[in-house]
């Protein structure tokens, strides 16, 4: 009787291997979990990083063009003046494009520069203040001008996500 309870203090050979397979299927499944965690957790920070420079972009052209006094449209970009002396334009510039673009490449970027000349005057392509980078070329990125309405719909994409912007303007002094 002595004897038996001695040879039952350890453990077997199949007991082992059940509790290391035990562990390495809880161990598979936390790292799965913080994997997704992980993923989902970096798109979020891209999303974010996309939305506000979006959004600070978007506020800045706003603020802009409401006060403008003339504005003009092509579809790829606004012209405007808010003093009838000093003219501006917002258009997308791709440094592997010439003036006009023709919209081969994937993203752009959303610059404003000085016009000299007039409303139709010219101005240095690849000039001014980046105002938002990776834009989408058109027809899904516009800026467009109807009667007294100006519509500002910019998509931007970083990776694998994409952050779309649709908001008009009613210039106050046209």
């Amino acid at each position: 009787m002595l004897l038996s309870k001695k040879m039952n203090k350890g453990l077997t050979l199949t007991e082992l291997m059940i509790t290391v397979v035990i562990f390495v299927i809880l161990t598979a499944v936390v790292a799965y979990i913080l994997r997704a965690v992980l993923l989902n957790w970096s798109s979020q920070e891209t999303r974010t990083g996309i939305d506000i420079s979006l959004d600070r972009g978007i506020e800045e052209i706003t603020r802009d063009l409401r006060e403008a006094r003339a504005a003009q449209s092509s579809g790829d970009e606004i012209r405007f003046t808010q003093n009838l002396s000093a003219y501006d334009i917002y258009y997308l510039y791709n440094s592997s494009d010439s003036y006009p673009p023709a919209f081969n490449q994937t993203t752009y970027q959303l610059r404003k520069a000085a016009v000299t000349g007039g409303m139709s005057g010219t101005f240095t392509y690849g000039s001014g203040q980046i105002i938002i980078n990776d834009v989408l070329a058109p027809p899904t990125s516009d800026l467009s001008l109807s009667s007294n309405l100006i519509t500002l719909d910019l998509s931007v994409k970083r990776g694998d996500e994409t952050i779309r912007s649709r908001t008009q303007v009613r210039p106050r002094n046209l």
